[in-house]
């Protein structure tokens, strides 16, 4: 049963932004480069000195 109401035909925010693709590419390439970049800095950090 279909009705006019706009507050039922609204798409979800979180569906709109699932849709954008190019946002979802970029925002995993930054979590993985900020993860690997990280994960980096630690294992630097942790080697010992002398």
């Amino acid at each position: 049963m279909s009705t006019n109401d706009p507050q039922e035909s609204t798409i979800p925010f979180m569906q709109q932004l699932y849709d954008r693709i190019w946002l979802l590419a970029a925002a995993a390439f930054v979590f993985f480069l900020v993860a690997y970049v990280g994960w980096g800095i630690l294992d630097v950090l942790s080697l010992p000195v002398r």
